[in-house]
């Protein structure tokens, strides 16, 4: 199981045992999910579960989570993938679940660290995400690393009962900061 370590945190695998009330409250937590797409449904430690045990079983995908390093407190997750390796591109999206860890620069720290991880060893050679464009503290995340917006939807997603723009960024290697 790798381990990605950074000056504050370090990501692991994420396991069915990490599942528990703190990671269930943030999916059904209307703030913490608002811009994710599993707000759409009520989640319970068994979905939870089941999600965490069908990404671990992919071997495109990898899904860790964030821990801090001071006192290894479970504040997110992060998933490279799918990755499509006849391309060498894969997806990067996130959630930090503890409110009290937004604004502190954890995101923009996991992304960096796992960004540098599958250049090095996933054989990817793009990595790129996509967010709801109100997703300010996300983009902002992707964007101080180095990643470039490369493209737009018009009103694709819809959010508070209004349509708005998908941003999509990617990046290259010799991009990261």
């Amino acid at each position: 199981m790798a381990v990605i370590s950074s000056e504050r945190l370090h990501l692991r695998e994420l396991a069915v045992d990490d599942v528990g009330d703190a990671y269930v409250g943030w999916l059904n937590d209307p703030q913490v999910s608002r811009f994710l797409e599993t707000r759409w449904r009520e989640q319970t430690e068994t979905s939870v579960q089941e999600f965490v045990a069908a990404v671990n079983a992919r071997s495109d995908e990898f899904l860790y989570g964030i821990f801090l390093n001071q006192n290894r407190r479970h504040i997110g997750n992060i998933k490279v993938g799918p990755i499509r390796a006849h391309h060498g591109v894969a997806d990067v999206s996130l959630l930090i679940g503890e409110r009290d860890c937004w604004g502190k620069g954890f995101a923009a720290e996991a992304i960096a660290a796992v960004s540098r991880h599958a250049f090095a060893h996933l054989g990817v050679r793009k990595l790129a995400a996509g967010m709801y464009a109100p997703n300010e503290g996300s983009r902002r995340a992707f964007l101080k690393l180095g990643y470039k917006e490369e493209g737009r939807r018009r009103l694709h997603y819809m959010l508070d009962g209004e349509p708005c723009d998908l941003i999509e960024l990617g990046a290259l290697p010799e991009d990261l900061a």
